[in-house]
């Protein structure tokens, strides 16, 4: 397995999606092949440098799935990963609960240790490339 790289990201244009009110983040059964989360992080776990894994995700504020043609505004309202700077991780493969965890806060110590101000929001990201599924974990962050 190779190391854990964690980098700081300047999205610079979103990347939109289809809301999907129905995705779960942990039922990978028919998971579309390229799929976003957005997660609260709790209050007082978002800035520890040591997250009590139990209690560090809040809830999911919305779920989406890329559209099938983006030129079309019929169906679900669109939802998007923003523009802006993110510490951001990925690993070559579908994480479930525990997993993605793990990686979110491996990303929020990294963060913490650059000195950077972390948002609450904490986005995943699961796509496929070459057959392979890949999670990511992107955190907003001001410098």
């Amino acid at each position: 397995m190779n190391p854990l790289r964690i980098v700081q990201l300047d999205l610079r244009a979103p990347l939109v999606y289809r809301k999907a009110e129905d995705l779960s983040p942990f039922t990978h059964t028919g998971l579309p092949e390229d799929s976003l989360f957005c997660f609260d992080l709790s209050p007082d776990q978002h800035l520890s440098i040591e997250p009590a894994e139990d209690h560090y995700l809040g809830p999911v504020l919305f779920a989406g799935t890329l559209p099938l043609d983006p030129d079309t505004l019929a169906g679900p309202p669109l939802i998007e990963l923003p523009q802006g700077t993110y510490m951001f991780a990925q690993v070559r493969e579908l994480l479930g609960r525990e997993g993605f965890i793990w990686l979110a806060t491996e990303v929020q110590k990294e963060g913490l240790w650059q000195r950077l101000t972390l948002e609450r929001r904490l986005y995943l990201r699961y796509l496929v490339e070459e057959g392979k599924t890949i999670t990511q974990v992107f955190r907003p962050y001001r410098a």
